[in-house]
């Protein structure tokens, strides 16, 4: 089935749910549930031509006057790391693979030995985009629960992508509110130590791709969202007309697509964003199945609906974003109430 646009509105949401054969009530309790949100297309830019704290991706981030790129520090788990890195560069020299000709598996040997040095020491984060919540607000689509002022700016160890399932990967992200004045930002010049790293086979400095009009759209909610209340997930037929209800509208590593998203219900690529999110933030590495079974756990996944999305960034092509997988910034919906964006947790998943 060819993707369909989001609805624009609930009848629109209820109307197409209806066409899947799912009985009324639970039609007008899904509609019910969907939630606002922003689609976020782009276009190619020039750095010159965006005007300061616009909504983009890529590019240079505006910041307040005094502040400084964001650097992450050393992983807590450097050493762990950097051995890993370094196996695999020697793993890389000994055994050649066969997809790797002598010099490719040179390269990226030398590359594994610069990340195992760079785990353990103050790095620059890569930008992903600035999102100006002023202009976003204007939309009919923009949920209240966020500020309605200044910008969220993403940075994220895109050389490194950290995983999403340790308490040890938090450092590897920063996710900033910023309300200074317009007036009193500064277009950042990009850290050399990102301009060194980033070439064709891989980059961590995007050009520019300034955000156009957004557009406003319902989210309905993932079958794998901790709220899901609509009917049991053990009726085969009503999960089947759901899923393929749900997957018509595509996912956000497509080309071609609107891939970035402010608020609403996510567009998953796997399961488990607010259960690794709630785990991680409290101090459980929950990459194994073990975590999953102790009381500890048990007792923090009844708490993991309080997760929701802020940014869903997907494949670009207009700020080369690979387009495998995408990001997604997670929070507790507390802690954006309280504007604790520093407690955000960013997640990448990959089909």
């Amino acid at each position: 089935m060819a993707d369909i646009p989001l609805p624009p509105d609930r009848e629109t949401l209820a109307q197409s749910l209806q066409a899947t054969g799912l009985p009324a009530a639970i039609v007008a309790h899904l509609a019910a549930q969907a939630r606002p949100a922003l689609l976020m297309p782009t276009t190619a830019g020039d750095e010159d031509t965006i005007a300061p704290g616009a909504s983009k991706l890529g590019g240079r981030p505006d910041l307040p006057q005094g502040m400084a790129w964001p650097l992450r520090p050393p992983y807590p788990d450097a050493a762990k790391r950097a051995q890993y890195y370094n196996r695999k560069a020697d793993d890389l020299l000994e055994n050649p693979p066969s997809w790797a000709r002598a010099r490719g598996a040179e390269w990226f040997s030398r590359n594994y030995r610069a990340k195992a040095q760079a785990v353990a020491t103050d790095f620059p984060l890569a930008f992903f985009g600035q999102f100006n919540l002023a202009e976003l607000a204007q939309a009919p689509g923009f949920d209240p629960v966020f500020p309605t002022g200044g910008r969220l700016l993403v940075f994220y160890d895109y050389w490194i992508e950290p995983e999403g399932f340790t308490p040890e990967a938090a450092v590897g992200w920063r996710v900033i509110w910023d309300p200074s004045p317009v007036a009193e930002l500064v277009r950042a010049p990009v850290p050399e130590a990102l301009l060194a790293i980033s070439n064709d086979r891989w980059r961590c400095v995007f050009p520019p791709a300034p955000v156009t009009t957004p557009r406003s759209v319902l989210t309905p909610m993932p079958l794998n969202d901790k709220g899901w209340d609509a009917f049991c997930l053990d009726d085969n037929a009503k999960l089947s007309a759901y899923d393929e209800w749900f997957c018509a509208f595509g996912t956000p590593d497509e080309k071609g697509r609107d891939n970035h998203q402010f608020g609403g219900f996510p567009q998953p690529l796997q399961n488990g964003l607010q259960a690794r999110s709630q785990l991680a933030a409290n101090g459980l590495n929950c990459g194994g199945g073990a975590v999953w079974n102790t009381p500890e756990a048990k007792v923090l996944l009844q708490a993991a609906g309080e997760w929701r999305l802020v940014v869903q960034i997907g494949a670009d092509s207009h700020a080369r974003f690979a387009d495998v997988g995408a990001y997604y910034v997670m929070m507790r919906e507390a802690d954006i109430a309280a504007r604790r964006f520093d407690r955000a947790r960013v997640v990448y998943q990959c089909g």
